[in-house]
């Protein structure tokens, strides 16, 4: 069987739909001491499957991280709704020192019912509570920042303090990159860790359908790149049935697909994401990545006719040279920033 057919297209969510409304509702983000004992892996597979059915009932749709010893959760629903489920977290003996972080009504960012994440990180879990500390004194100032702002200061900050992170969060150039075969996006993201002497943030994501339970998500910081910095953020192809992948869709400057010699690979990722772009009403910056002979002239077309702008990255040389290959992508990114 090619193993085009393998990658989940969609999780099949009875309550996923085919796009994300745009009706506004509220939105609330916590953090909280974790005091779980044993695996927290476990206990988050535990928390998903009670979480999913009481979450449907509830119209409620949720993203819970746990780094450095903490929780954070983001929830999007009636605001009733959300109230509740913050009583139940409140008296949960997993939960301590519970501190709202956000909270507002606005637009939706959260596509399924339920994403679980667990982050890599160096960071001390006291420098991570000071973090927590400052976005929540903001936000009891009336100084917040919007939702994914405050997520990703918590779950994937920008290099430099609360204050710089926040300053240069709209300014910084996002590129998510997928592979149209294999591995090969990691495989550029690990070359180029080594060569810019930078080190590779390793996430795994979890979702609520058998088809995505678990999905690799790896990015790299280039903070001296792009106008305010670059982050190039690898996700696996089957991320693209991924709660989280469509909720930050949004966030990104450009969308790089590494190609393959097997077209068909290339038009069906392509597909892919061209759809997930339209469930989340986005239009990044399409661009192919791969040698000459990889392109085709209906990824173009493909790409046009949905609304979006495709760029190429033609590598000259071998195609598994990774300093071909980056040096070909970044004329691109430059040019964007």
């Amino acid at each position: 069987m090619s193993s085009v057919l393998q990658d989940p297209d969609n999780t099949n969510w009875p309550d996923s739909g085919s796009e994300l409304s745009r009706q506004e509702l509220g939105r609330l983000i916590y953090a909280s001491i974790c005091q779980v004992d044993g695996p927290v892996l476990d206990e988050m597979r535990r928390i998903r499957d009670h979480a999913v059915v009481n979450n449907q009932a509830h119209n409620l749709r949720v993203a819970l991280m746990h780094r450095c010893g903490w929780f954070v959760e983001w929830i999007e629903g009636p605001p009733d709704g959300i109230r509740a489920l913050l009583e139940r977290v409140a008296l949960d003996p997993r939960h301590r020192s519970l501190r709202v972080v956000h909270e507002s009504v606005g637009k939706p960012r959260l596509f399924k019912p339920w994403i679980g994440s667990i982050a890599q990180t160096t960071e001390t879990t006291g420098e991570f509570a000071r973090r927590v500390m400052a976005l929540q004194e903001r936000h009891q100032k009336g100084r917040g920042y919007e939702p994914a702002s405050v997520w990703r200061s918590l779950c994937s900050p920008l290099p430099g303090h609360v204050e710089v992170a926040a300053a240069n969060d709209g300014s910084y150039q996002r590129v998510m990159m997928m592979s149209a075969a294999r591995t090969d996006a990691f495989d550029l993201l690990r070359w180029l860790s080594a060569h810019e002497q930078r080190a590779v943030v390793h996430r795994r994501f979890a979702g609520a359908a058998r088809d995505a339970l678990d999905v690799e998500s790896d990015y790299l910081d280039l903070p001296q790149q792009a106008a305010a910095g670059r982050r190039l953020i690898v996700n696996a192809r089957k991320g693209l049935a991924m709660g989280m992948t469509h909720a930050f869709l949004p966030d990104y400057a450009a969308v790089v697909i590494l190609l393959d010699a097997d077209a068909e690979r290339n038009e069906h990722l392509l597909d892919r994401l061209l759809t997930a772009c339209q469930h989340v009403h986005h239009q990044p910056v399409i661009v192919g990545l791969g040698a000459d002979s990889w392109f085709s002239d209906s990824l173009r077309s493909t790409t046009e006719a949905r609304g979006l702008r495709w760029h190429e990255a033609r590598a000259v040389g071998p195609s598994s040279d990774m300093a071909t290959l980056w040096w070909a992508l970044k004329r691109i990114l430059d040019a964007l920033s």
